[in-house]
């Protein structure tokens, strides 16, 4: 029986992982492009394992799932591990790029007399990753997961969405402050996060071309659209303000009519 092993097959397995976190989140691929700082051609790459994600984006997915990221990321680096000694630095009359490969092509050609060494202790370092994979969800590995720091806090967290930034995790204290919830009709609120010190607002029942914007104080005014009948499946949010969570102003925009529905904390 063949045991694959090493970078290519860690790519892989990091491919499927991230393909679960997707579909837990429920987004399709141009909205989880929408969500995050990666294309959706790039996520198109990333999750069937012919492409390495960079690091921040598999923090940002796991933020968006509210999945713990230390598991993530440990398979992110032995997928990133190559595969022998690195190889040496290009010479000055061939600069370009580094190649957008996963780094495992550039590696395996340094594979030389330490080959049987590199693959067996790659085997090992695989071997426990994928068993801290396969592991239940409460097992010991994960009754003490890293403490989870936010992205950003107050003002820096303006313009940002609040679940790249884990804002709106679970168990950070967020709450909402304001809202609207008519018998007919789209809804909204104003959420607040004092995790993070920001706040956002979120719309659901709504339909294509309705919209919904916040403001606060020294903070501009953020807002968002339903572009299309995914975004109106449900809740879309703003991008954050910082501060809250009193003296903030969140309007819903009703795209058929142009009325305005305002809520204040």
């Amino acid at each position: 029986m063949t045991h694959r092993s090493g970078p290519e097959h860690g790519l892989l397995v990091l491919a499927r992982e991230l393909a679960a976190l997707r579909a837990r989140t429920g987004l399709s691929l141009d909205a989880l492009a929408r969500r995050t700082t990666a294309s959706r051609s790039s996520w198109h790459r990333y999750l069937n394992g012919t492409l390495l994600p960079p690091r921040a984006l598999v923090q940002e997915l796991c933020a968006l799932a509210d999945e713990p990221p230390g598991r993530l990321l440990a398979l992110w680096d032995l997928a990133a591990e190559p595969g022998g000694p690195p190889p040496p630095p290009p010479p000055p009359s061939e600069p370009g790029p580094r190649p957008s490969r996963p780094v495992r092509d550039r590696a395996r050609p340094r594979l030389r007399r330490p080959v049987l060494t590199t693959v067996l202790a790659g085997g090992l370092a695989l071997a426990a990753v994928l068993a801290a994979v396969s592991l239940p969800r409460d097992s010991a590995s994960d009754s003490r997961p890293e403490p989870l720091r936010p992205g950003c806090t107050g003002a820096e967290c303006t313009g940002r969405s609040s679940q790249p930034q884990a804002c709106a995790i679970a168990g950070s204290g967020t709450r909402t402050v304001a809202e609207r919830r008519p018998e007919r009709g789209p809804s909204m609120d104003i959420r607040y996060s004092p995790f993070c010190e920001a706040s956002w607002a979120r719309i659901w029942f709504g339909r294509v071309g309705d919209r919904v914007e916040i403001s606060a104080p020294g903070q501009g005014t953020r807002w968002t659209e339903i572009k299309d009948s995914f975004d109106a499946e449900g809740y879309l949010s703003t991008p954050m303000v910082g501060g809250g969570p009193g003296g903030l102003k969140a309007c819903l925009i009703l795209g058929d009519t142009a009325e305005r529905h305002c809520l204040t904390s």
